[in-house]
């Protein structure tokens, strides 16, 4: 029997249940003797009219003004830097009248890029699904939790997600190219179908990794916030089909059998790092093939359920075998493709891929082409 699956409840609809929500996450997380009294629609001066204000009261008496702008749906990173900016105007406004305030964004969800350009511009933030930033200076006040980094709520007919073979290979091809590009030329110059890399970067750009003007061109893309993305829905021993081997003896042994191997293949995990990246020797190969088995019988390979030093892979989709480098005299994926595997791998991977994107960042040039 199939387990009932329950929907996420419907986001705040009105500004008035958005104003609510503000004030039962501020006032949940409070400490005692705090108050907080709520100025719905104030004048600030002739032309501007906020929101609300929520004055926040500590137990000494002294108080501070937090300017409220709620919008209730931000579809794109360009409508988060519109509401900032208008939240900057009102907080300027205060400011020339020789108040303090801070400044809170209210929305029923704010993704990661969102969240971060909003602090960025100091502002603060808080969405239905729980994500809050509240920071003001006098009185000193910082409230921080963590909520959804996806949007529970669909409220576009394009994609969900980025499961699925066409999609990894779109966003294969969405960072490897530097922007600007158009969806057409990336298509032509990557092979990748035109219709499926307009789904997933209108699923980024909703998500606030990727800018262009309305049915423009791409003009930036967040690359890593990507590669993020991406492995939400990917894992390289859950996407791929995995089987498990054993070099008897050790992993030199198993690269210089690599070295002179005439078979397609590509080494994925630590051994596929960068020579300066700075991490510890490799206890785990991993290697894409289309045929598993055939290539543990060119390599004396052993399976094995325990002492496994060898992950053979027969991978999702052949992009795994595109735009490769060699590294050691190995042939190595791309920089997108092994940061992806290394944050989902099994072990220290996670920490080596962390340690990858910090060189991929210093790098750019090294690992990404202008189509």
């Amino acid at each position: 029997m199939s387990p009932t699956i329950f929907p996420s409840p419907p986001p705040p609809a009105t500004e008035s249940e958005f104003l609510a929500l503000m004030d039962r996450a501020l006032a949940s997380r409070l400490p005692g003797g705090w108050s907080l009294e709520t100025e719905t629609e104030p004048v600030v001066d002739d032309r501007l009219r906020v929101d609300a204000v929520v004055w926040l009261k500590a137990p000494d008496g002294t108080q501070a003004p937090i300017v409220v702008e709620v919008k209730p749906y931000l579809p794109s990173i360009r409508a988060v830097r519109s509401a900032a900016d208008l939240l900057g105007r009102y907080l300027r406004a205060f400011e020339d009248r020789g108040v303090d305030p801070c400044g809170v964004l209210v929305s029923s969800y704010l993704s990661p890029s969102a969240r971060e350009l909003l602090i960025d511009r100091g502002l603060g933030f808080i969405d239905a699904t729980g994500n809050v930033r509240v920071v003001c200076g006098k009185p000193a006040v910082f409230v921080e939790s963590s909520g959804a980094n996806r949007d529970p709520w669909h409220r576009s007919s394009g994609l969900r997600s980025l499961k699925g073979p066409a999609a990894g290979v779109a966003v294969r091809a969405l960072v490897d190219f530097v922007p600007p590009y158009g969806i057409r030329e990336l298509a032509e110059r990557t092979g990748v179908s035109a219709p499926t890399l307009s789904r997933v970067v209108e699923l980024l750009e909703r998500e606030g990794l990727v800018e262009r003007e309305p049915r423009g061109p791409v003009e930036h893309l967040d690359w890593e916030g990507t590669i993020r993305r991406w492995t939400a829905d990917y894992g390289v021993t859950e996407t791929n089909r995995v089987a498990a081997y054993l070099e008897p003896r050790g992993l030199p042994a198993l690269a210089n059998k690599l070295r002179t191997l005439e078979r397609r293949y590509a080494l994925t995990g630590s051994m596929a790092l960068p020579e300066d990246v700075s991490v510890a020797p490799a206890r785990l190969a991993m290697i894409y093939t289309r045929d598993a088995a055939g290539l543990a019988s060119e390599l004396d390979l052993r399976p094995t359920e325990t002492g496994t030093n060898a992950l053979l892979l027969e991978p999702f989709d052949d992009v795994v075998f595109v735009r490769t480098v060699e590294r050691r005299g190995l042939v190595a994926v791309a920089c997108s493709q092994l940061a992806a595997d290394l944050l989902t791998g099994p072990g220290r991977a996670p920490s080596e891929g962390e340690e990858l994107l910090a060189w991929m960042k210093d790098h750019e040039d090294a690992w990404r082409t202008r189509p």
